[in-house]
């Protein structure tokens, strides 16, 4: 059985070889479409709405509602997504996956598009509460794993190192001695752009591990040792993303968490009453960077930047000290991603 049979299951409706036809041509279709109309905001919307779909009642925006049912109806017309809402869900959660199925290459430019859905539904699914029923929840695990997964490899592979080619030959035709400098650029590009490549990634290591021996925070100015857990945690994670040119690989995640100890559990509003009056300092650092609508993406940073929290299931969950400061790193790492970019390499 294929794994979008298995999801229409999701409906409890008989599905029929003709409902998984239409809707795989749907996905084809979506997928196509995505991914010629990219941005960050537009990304970041659409993994906001599918997250939104893929948790609760499974209620899909409109926007993302009408979008699916109108792809869906070049194939099936009687198709209408106000009847089978779960369905739109279904069928936008493959879209990503195989948009996120595109296997993460070492790159000499930037970041793929690629990385930034993967890191965007990473965040806003992580944030969720488990859904009661087993099946819905074997789609959104799917599609955050997948998510996960991606944008981790991602984060490994955009710093492997290039092998420095040696340089082209250099050859002139008699009287053409002024293509000297083209001919000479064109025979050492390929050389210097690995170097600076490799010097830029050489950089990131040294200033994060640099930062990682001062063992004081920067943003609230002390030691890192007289800093509460939680509050240490965070701040860590929000300033290590600022020395960083791409997502954060396991390693990131370690250095910034090692010096967990008590490990201590707290809701959003629990963190924000603990950061007191540190939550200021913090949050000055995020002053009109945060995209409109981004809770979903950045519950954390947008709670300490508001000092306010949504009264939602995800929002009233208790987390460790370990879940909170790995996200404080992940949304402060795509949030530099979106303002600065990854950094030239």
């Amino acid at each position: 059985m294929s794994e979008l049979a298995n999801h229409m299951r999701i409906t409890g409706l008989h599905v029929t070889d003709q409902d998984v036809d239409t809707r795989k041509a749907a996905i084809a279709v979506l997928k196509t479409t995505w991914n010629k109309n990219l941005s960050y905001d537009f990304v970041f919307a659409k993994a906001c709405d599918i997250a939104s779909a893929l948790s609760g009642d499974g209620t899909p925006s409109e926007a993302l509602g009408k979008s699916v049912e109108a792809t869906i109806q070049k194939k099936a017309s009687a198709f209408l997504y106000v009847e089978r809402p779960l369905e739109v869900g279904i069928v936008a959660g493959m879209v990503v996956k195989e948009i996120l199925a595109v296997p993460a290459q070492p790159q000499t430019l930037g970041w793929t598009w690629t990385d930034v859905w993967a890191a965007a539904l990473w965040l806003a699914l992580g944030f969720q509460p488990s859904l009661a029923d087993e099946k819905r929840e074997a789609l959104r695990m799917s599609v955050l794993k997948a998510a996960r997964d991606r944008s981790i490899e991602g984060a490994d592979k955009g710093r492997q190192r290039m092998v420095v080619p040696d340089f082209g030959k250099i050859s002139l035709t008699a009287g053409e001695e002024e293509k000297l400098g083209d001919t000479v650029k064109q025979a050492t590009s390929a050389t210097i752009e690995a170097l600076r490549r490799n010097s830029a990634l050489d950089r990131e290591e040294m200033d994060f591990l640099w930062w990682t021996q001062l063992r004081r925070s920067r943003l609230l100015n002390r030691p890192l040792d007289v800093i509460e857990e939680i509050t240490r945690v965070i701040a860590t994670g929000i300033e290590g993303a600022a020395y960083l040119r791409r997502m954060p690989s396991e390693v990131h995640r370690e250095i910034v968490l090692r010096t967990i100890d008590a490990n201590p559990s707290f809701s959003l509003a629990g963190v924000l009453t603990a950061l007191g009056a540190d939550r200021e300092a913090l949050a000055t650092h995020y002053v009109g960077k945060l995209p409109a609508g981004g809770a979903i993406l950045f519950p954390l940073l947008t709670a300490i930047n508001t000092g306010r929290v949504d009264d939602t299931p995800a929002s009233k969950m208790e987390r460790n000290a370990e879940e909170w400061g790995t996200r404080a790193l992940l949304e402060a790492a795509l949030l530099k991603m979106q303002v600065s970019g990854p950094g030239a390499l």
